[in-house]
C-alpha cells in the first residue's frame, strides 16, 4: 500500500472510533499510572488529590443514571401502541420499583454489616483528637459530598 493511503485509512479509523480509542488509551494510562504510583509512598494528602477527579467522575455518572434510564424507558414506551404500552409500562414501572427496593434493602444491610469508612474515621480522630484540615482540603470539600449535612462530633 501507498503510505498516503495508509495514513488516510488511519485517519478514517481514528475519526470513526475516536471515543473508543481514547477510552482504551485512558484506561491503559490509568493502569500504568496506578502501578507506578503504587511503588511510591504517597502521603494521604497526595492520595486525596489523585482520588478527587475519580470522585467527581463517579458523582457525575451517578447523576446521569436516573435521567438516562427514565428517558430511555419513556422513548421506548412512546414508540409502542397504546394497548401494548399500557401493560408494558405498568410492568416496567413495577420492575423498576421492585429492583430499586431490593437495591436499597441490600445496601442498608451491607452498610450495617461492613461499616464502610468507620476505621478511617477512627484512625484520624484518635491520633490527634481532630482531623487535620489543610486549605486544599477545604477547597476540595466545596465539591466533595462526604461532609455535607454532618457536623463534627465532639468527644
Amino acid at each position: 500500500m501507498v503510505p498516503g493511503a495508509v495514513l488516510a485509512r488511519g485517519r478514517d479509523v481514528c475519526r470513526r472510533n475516536g471515543l473508543l480509542i481514547l477510552s482504551v488509551l485512558s484506561v491503559i494510562v490509568g493502569c500504568l499510572l496506578g502501578f507506578f504510583l503504587r511503588t511510591r509512598r504517597l502521603s494521604p494528602q497526595e492520595i486525596s488529590y489523585f482520588q478527587f477527579p475519580g470522585e467527581l467522575l463517579m458523582r457525575m455518572l451517578k447523576m446521569l443514571i436516573l435521567p438516562l434510564v427514565v428517558s430511555s424507558l419513556m422513548s421506548g414506551l412512546a414508540s409502542l401502541d397504546a394497548k401494548t404500552s399500557s401493560r408494558l409500562g405498568i410492568l416496567t414501572v413495577a420492575y423498576y420499583l421492585w429492583t430499586t427496593f431490593v437495591a436499597v434493602i441490600v445496601g442498608i444491610i451491607m452498610v450495617s454489616i461492613i461499616h464502610p469508612g468507620g476505621a478511617a474515621q477512627k484512625e484520624t480522630t484518635e491520633q490527634s483528637g481532630k482531623p487535620i484540615m489543610s486549605s486544599a482540603d477545604a477547597l476540595l470539600d466545596l465539591i466533595r459530598q462526604e461532609n455535607w449535612g454532618t457536623e463534627p462530633k465532639g468527644p
